[in-house]
């Protein structure tokens, strides 16, 4: 994911950004369409994981790129807001090496998928629909603002024995009503651009990790950064203390995307999903 503060940055300094802010004094309808286009559009990040590609689609609905690699039990990697899936390689030799198939999808508007924009609600639909064609799927591991979306997708019916969820975002409504005010939106149009959001995603508390946890059965490991910059650790330390018997992992110097390719957090979600099987194995 891009942080939301990066992501608020760039916005800021664009020409899109400084029209909105000039457009909400005599056109406030106008900025926050705007704004509600410019939210939903992440940046494009391209790359190539040493991996099968193929093209997955359903009836009725767009292609997503889908990556994957090895043989055995599913393991579902999925990437952040403006990431893609080759963020999310430094799992697969280790996950593969280990006999676990791996499955990698660029999700929508993301990597080689594609579309323009996106949001949480397709983001989880996908996630879904990468689930049924896998499946079943042993265990899945979301970084940042995939976070949310796979614990959404596993309230949906993804079933999963266990779940890493990598310096997971929480508090989706106050990314939305930072980007909002500091895109330079009035108060009164920071609150429009949040009401117009919720309506398109159906309801923001749908894609609340912390309310979703309490219903879920997979086992979880929350592994982050106590001094992540982009998303809080207090998010990461939220969702694991309303999930049914989760585990909470501060690794330190991590950072935030550079965790993806720390051989410490690594070997930490490779141990955890590994240990599920183990534990299943002894109460069979």
């Amino acid at each position: 994911m891009t942080s939301p503060s990066r992501s608020v940055v760039r916005f800021e300094k664009s020409t899109t950004g400084r029209a909105v802010r000039w457009l909400d004094v005599v056109a406030p309808g106008l900025a926050q369409r705007l704004a509600f286009e410019r939210f939903f559009t992440p940046f494009r990040r391209r790359g190539t994981p040493d991996m099968h590609r193929f093209a997955l689609g359903d009836e009725g609905s767009s292609e997503l790129t889908l990556w994957d690699a090895g043989d055995g039990r599913t393991v579902l990697l999925v990437h952040g807001w403006s990431g893609n899936a080759a963020q999310m390689a430094g799992f697969v030799g280790p996950f593969t090496a280990a006999g676990y198939y791996v499955a990698a999808p660029d999700l929508p508007a993301h990597g080689t998928s594609p579309g323009r924009r996106t949001d949480i609600r397709e983001i989880t639909e996908a996630i879904l629909r990468v689930g049924r064609r896998v499946g079943p799927v042993h265990a899945i591991v979301a970084h940042s603002f995939g976070a949310p979306a796979a614990v959404a997708a596993m309230a949906r019916g993804l079933r999963v024995e266990s779940a890493v969820l990598l310096a997971p975002a929480a508090d989706l409504p106050a990314y939305a009503h930072s980007f909002a005010r500091a895109a330079g939106l009035s108060e009164s149009s920071a609150r429009a651009l949040l009401a117009r959001i919720d309506r398109r995603i159906g309801g923001v508390e749908a894609y609340d990790p912390v309310a979703l946890a309490a219903v879920q059965r997979a086992r979880l490991l929350v592994i982050h950064d106590p001094a992540d910059r982009e998303v809080p650790f207090a998010a990461g330390r939220a969702i694991a203390a309303a999930w049914p018997n989760a585990e909470l992992e501060a690794v330190k110097a991590a950072g935030h995307t550079r965790m993806l390719t720390d051989p410490r957090v690594i070997a930490k979600t490779l141990s955890f999903i590994r240990g599920g099987e183990a534990v299943a194995a002894r109460t069979a």
